[in-house]
């Protein structure tokens, strides 16, 4: 069998000794490098390194063949978000996620493939078994064999409950934001997992701090996560933030959740993922820049369904290869169609019969994975 594991460390060193010995193909994945070197002691093995979450990083390492992947990294969200990347996107029969925090679980119990090791809930079998054992009594079944599922509660239903908003992360982005929507009426709260921070926030904003991890069912029910209109999950972790707004969503039924990507590439993985928002820093950047450069022949003006489409504004100049063609002359993709021409002064509706010319500012809507395919016809790019 092909099987790809994230993480080697104590557990990922002996599964892969384990599997190996058994004959099985495996690729390992880990961000540092250091703990790599000591897996070129198996001949055979691919090694790749960098982040579990990342989609490109999954693909090296052989996801596609993959019939079991293997997330046992320290970090819960990164195994969580690592196995549903390899489910969504590369449809791995079966991905198994180590977990500490139970309740985490809760984000992928949608999943009967996705199968999620507690060792936290193992350990207190164990003692209870243990304890009956010594007690002489019969051990009894008080420990599931697997997580128990949560199911979302019903939705609290109270008078200002459609302008209560509830922000994780305390960092610039968080803060500032919970100012924002307090000056304007709107009742926030803010979860921040640094207990100093959360200190000094307390002092600094006129909203509830609550302290603790926010991807956690403890700290989100804390918060009131159930008449929760809208959940901004703010921090700097993408991983983090996918996995709150999971459990919001999929636990205490919040109708709306958006999450900050700080990596532009995980706004794919986030929106395939369930959350219904993301925005990114890094591509807002990139796209008031392109507005701003004259010399840009090709503008993101607008993206919308969470990035799915794109609006696009193309130059053309003499060398352009739609430049003395007709629309209907042109080889556009299936999911793409021209929406006006500035020509000069002059706007133009493009029809069939309508001219490209040196010198025209061609405005499109096209599908993101599309886009390359658009540009060649337009600029031959």
């Amino acid at each position: 069998m092909k099987i790809v594991i994230l993480g080697y460390g104590r557990v990922g060193s002996r599964l892969a000794a384990s599997l190996i010995e058994r004959g099985h193909h495996i690729s390992i994945i880990d961000k540092e490098g250091t703990r790599l070197s000591h897996a070129a002691q198996f001949e055979g093995v691919e090694l790749v390194q960098g982040n579990g979450i990342d989609t490109d990083v999954q693909r090296e390492a052989g996801m596609e063949e993959a019939d079991i992947m293997l997330a046992v990294t320290r970090d819960d969200n990164v195994n969580l978000m690592a196995a549903q990347v390899a489910r969504t996107y590369y449809h791995v029969p079966q991905a198994l996620a180590r977990i500490y925090e139970p309740s985490h679980a809760e984000a992928t119990q949608e999943d009967p493939k996705l199968v999620i090791i507690s060792p936290t809930l193992q350990a207190v079998k164990v003692i209870l078994e243990n304890i009956d054992q010594a007690s002489g009594q019969a051990s009894a079944e008080r420990i599931p064999a697997e997580l128990p599922r949560v199911w979302p509660r019903p939705r609290i239903e109270a008078t200002g409950e459609s302008r209560y908003i509830l922000i994780a992360g305390g960092g610039k982005v968080g803060v500032n934001l919970a100012r924002e929507l307090y000056e304007n009426n709107h009742e926030v709260a803010l979860i921040e997992r640094d207990p100093a921070r959360a200190a000094a926030l307390s002092i600094k904003l006129d909203c509830p701090i609550f302290t603790g991890d926010s991807s956690t069912h403890d700290i989100l029910e804390a918060a009131g996560a159930e008449r929760a209109r809208v959940f901004v999950a703010a921090t700097g972790s993408d991983q983090d933030n996918l996995i709150a707004c999971e459990v919001a969503k999929k636990a205490f039924g919040v109708p709306q959740t958006i999450s900050r990507a700080s990596n532009p590439k995980n706004e794919a993985v986030m929106a395939r993922l369930g959350v219904d928002s993301t925005v990114s820093s890094t591509s807002i950047i990139q796209q008031v820049i392109e507005r701003e450069l004259p010399t840009v022949r090709i503008k993101t003006l607008l993206s919308l369904q969470d990035g799915a489409y794109q609006i696009i504004e193309y130059q053309l100049d003499a060398a352009s290869v739609a430049a003395g063609k007709t629309v209907r002359e042109i080889a556009f993709p299936r999911e793409s169609n021209l929406i006006a021409i500035l020509r000069g002064k002059a706007t133009v509706v493009p029809r069939g019969d309508t001219r490209l010319l040196d010198g025209d500012v061609v405005m499109a809507l096209v599908k993101a994975d599309q886009e390359s395919r658009l540009r060649e016809s337009m600029l031959g790019e």
